[in-house]
């Protein structure tokens, strides 16, 4: 963990200027933090031996919760509705993706116990952090906190997303999302529905649906699908996008997400990126299958963990290779 840390602090140092051989890539202004490219967009660069240097600053494993509010048109706030956790393996060169559900029934340290998303709405990241370690043996080290509507942005800045509308009934209640925000929005509630299922390319308010809609129980299905969001975020940018595009979606996005990491840091690890083996990202939810009972908790409908059974599978996903 030190050496991590030190790593990064390193980084700190250097990425004011960074440069790959004689050519500057880029230079950060030190009084307005603005990003100045100096490299040519279409100039080619080393690839493999910068991000393998950017690989190097992981120094082992690294843990980045990725944390989406459920902030719809017109809100400015909301509820921790998706925790994913991004794991960099720098030895494998591996990612894998844990979801944990928000109904989790947890011990929130200084609170009574709650659902797990309360962790956030009462003391931010920093006590999902805390609240993830007491009940799961988790360390995390970053995070990045979006809205879905900073996810739709993203999502049209790289051409939308092919995603697989699996049957006509998820078409239908993507497409109920969208009448539901477009009314929200002021504008034709038929703007941007799906008209068929099956694989397709999805624009921003198209996958922002995809990601969010839920009906009933359907909370399990909905973590697969935002972990299926990420996944092809990340393939898309690793293999349609260059190193100097990547660093200025980066910089150019930096201002719309929430996160403990500074640009000068992101802009040093990004090109990391094209290092990981992204053919089979390993994936885990918890609670995991037989690990877990519905209750009812305070009027709260909730999913009360067996503890032993979670961090067990928990700790067999991590120790896999």
């Amino acid at each position: 963990m030190k050496k991590r840390f030190l790593a990064l602090f390193l980084a700190l140092l250097l990425a004011p200027m960074w440069a790959l051989g004689e050519d500057l890539l880029y230079e950060v202004d030190p009084e307005t933090g603005e990003v100045l490219f100096l490299a040519d967009p279409e100039e080619e660069i080393e690839l493999e031996s910068v991000a393998q240097d950017a690989l190097d600053l992981v120094d082992g494993q690294m843990n980045i919760l990725l944390l989406g509010i459920d902030a719809r048109p017109g809100q400015e706030s909301g509820r921790s509705d998706t925790m994913i956790l991004l794991t960099v393996d720098a030895n494998q060169k591996t990612v894998k993706l844990t979801s944990f559900m928000r109904d989790l029934y947890v011990e929130i340290p200084g609170y009574k116990n709650n659902r797990l998303n309360a962790a956030y709405r009462f003391g931010g990241p920093e006590l999902l952090f805390e609240t993830l370690k007491e009940n799961f043996g988790i360390e995390v080290d970053q995070y990045v906190t979006v809205n879905f509507t900073m996810m739709a942005d993203l999502v049209n800045q790289i051409g939308g997303l092919e995603l697989d509308v699996e049957s006509d009934y998820i078409r239908d209640r993507i497409n109920a999302v969208i009448k539901m925000d477009n009314k929200a929005l002021g504008i034709d509630i038929d703007t941007d529905l799906l008209s068929s299922s099956g694989v397709q390319t999805l624009n921003g308010k198209q996958v922002q649906a995809f990601a969010r809609w839920r009906t009933g129980s359907s909370d399990f299905e909905r973590t697969q699908r935002q972990r299926e969001v990420i996944v092809a975020i990340l393939e898309k940018l690793k293999n349609e996008f260059s190193l100097m595009q990547l660093m200025r979606l980066a910089a150019t996005n930096f201002d719309n997400v929430y996160t403990n990491m500074s640009l000068a840091t992101i802009m040093q690890l990004a090109p990391a990126l094209f290092e990981l083996d992204l053919s089979s990202i390993e994936q885990l939810r918890i609670p995991v299958d037989g690990a877990y009972k519905n209750q009812t908790v305070s009027g709260m409908a909730v999913l009360v963990p067996d503890r032993d059974k979670n961090i067990a599978a928990i700790n067999e996903f991590f120790a896999e290779s």
